[in-house]
């Protein structure tokens, strides 16, 4: 087992479920796989419904506000930046293999367009609202036998483990899965772990359901990101994806900040001069300001990454690149913290917040209650009439006959591809019905 990690390996264009091929997918001569990835990902409806989920600012009235997809888009744009620095400097590095890096800036596009795919409703709250409302009712959830790694999933739910989950696998169209291939799925895994990895317990963060672990492990094997200490490294590209994420939504969480008017507008410029190392000039428009800002963490990602080269090629660094930032960067990064305090205590956001719980929980119930009739009574025409109503409203009739004799793991797991999938202003129309609030 070798402790550096490979490119030929790293960039494998394999996908779940297929027969390994050196050439990718059969149109490989029109486009590369790379290419297949990122036409896969704009056309599938769980990149469209992040239309209407929350970023940071729920249901503002401000149209140019962002929301999961803009940013996503965002980041998939500095992402493809720093892609192509980075490839450069491969080339540089590697000059014998120049050409396998031909595809690194769209692989790593790719991987920033579904960072935040698996995302619920509501931002980090519908997280914390399906997590907390689990934990009140387990014995209604976990009612029936169940394996301990299924409940500890669920009780930690993680937006990244169900963004892998959709981007990983083949065998459900319905809910969108994607197959993507290994290197686009490794770049998008920041926390290559599973729920029940002490690392999962302390971050309250991880990448990988049980339902995916075997396929993970595969798709490891194959890129060879299992190190000599039997760990699981984290993918180069990976590092490029999450720091422009981080990139992205510090910038641009307090420009949308300004246009709501929880900032005015010149601490929030001087701030961004301040990141860019250039001297505060107040005529100057705060996006082009806020440009500036984003090439100077570009830049300062890259010489990260090039100086940590050898320790994230062996396998051995697993913090993200901004942790290694030049000095003159802290007392930025502090301000943005303050900053990120005041948004989310704004009242707001703190109203919305508070019947995002309600909202989640009233849906979550409903389902789990129907998959329990469905399995205890295995036959569509005998379930209750609400179950039925849930079920042909997820997914309808045709499909619950289908996998009728599928287990309550099963059905439980496919309970919380629906729920998060779930746009903001859907969940709120389908909690209200559920409720038996009918708009006039």
């Amino acid at each position: 087992m070798s402790n550096t990690l490979q490119w030929t390996a790293l960039l494998s264009q394999q996908r779940v479920g297929q027969k390994s091929t050196p050439h990718g997918d059969g149109d490989q001569a029109e486009r590369s796989a790379f290419e297949a990835d990122y036409d896969r990902v704009v056309f599938c409806e769980p990149f469209r419904r992040l239309a209407k989920k929350t970023q940071v600012h729920p249901l503002a009235p401000n149209d140019h506000i962002h929301n999961r997809l803009i940013h996503s888009i965002e980041v998939g744009s500095v992402g493809r930046s720093l892609g192509k620095k980075v490839q450069h400097f491969l080339r540089q590095h590697h000059p014998e293999q120049a050409a396998l890096f031909d595809d690194i800036p769209q692989i790593v596009q790719v991987g920033c367009l579904v960072h935040d795919i698996g995302n619920p409703p509501f931002g980090h709250a519908g997280e914390y609202a399906i997590r907390e409302w689990l934990a009140k009712h387990q014995q209604l959830v976990f009612n029936q036998p169940l394996d301990d790694a299924i409940r500890s999933d669920l009780l930690l739910f993680e937006g990244n483990a169900q963004g892998f989950r959709l981007a990983a696998r083949a065998d459900n169209p319905k809910c969108g899965y994607m197959a993507l291939t290994y290197a686009a799925l490794g770049a998008m895994i920041k926390y290559p772990w599973t729920s029940d990895d002490p690392r999962a317990t302390q971050m309250q963060k991880f990448n990988v359901f049980a339902s995916e672990q075997t396929m993970f492990q595969t798709m490891a094997e194959e890129m060879g990101l299992t190190v000599a200490d039997g760990r699981i490294a984290r993918h180069p590209l990976s590092f490029l994806t999450e720091a422009a994420d981080d990139i992205c939504y510090r910038m641009l969480d307090m420009e949308d900040a300004v246009a709501m008017r929880i900032f005015p507008e010149a601490p929030i410029k001087e701030l961004f001069f301040a990141v860019a190392g250039s001297p505060y000039r107040a005529k100057v428009p705060l996006a082009a300001a806020r440009g500036k800002a984003i090439k100077a963490m570009i830049d300062e990602s890259l010489r990260v990454f090039i100086d940590d080269y050898p320790a994230i090629m062996a396998g051995k660094r697993t913090a993200d690149l901004k942790s290694s930032f030049d000095d003159r960067f802290d007392d930025c990064f502090a301000q943005i913290k303050t900053r990120y305090a005041e948004i989310f205590s704004h009242r707001s956001k703190l109203s919305y917040e508070i019947g995002s719980y309600k909202i989640v929980g009233r849906i979550i119930k409903a389902f789990v209650l129907a998959v329990r009739s469905l399995c205890e009574k295995r036959d569509y025409d005998d379930i209750e009439f609400v179950a039925q109503r849930c079920f042909d409203l997820a997914w309808g009739k045709e499909y619950v006959c289908e996998n009728i004799d599928a287990d309550y793991e099963w059905w439980l797991r496919q309970v919380f591809d629906y729920v998060s999938g779930l746009t903001d202003n859907y969940a709120i129309q389908i909690s209200a019905e559920i409720e038996g609030i009918i708009p006039c």
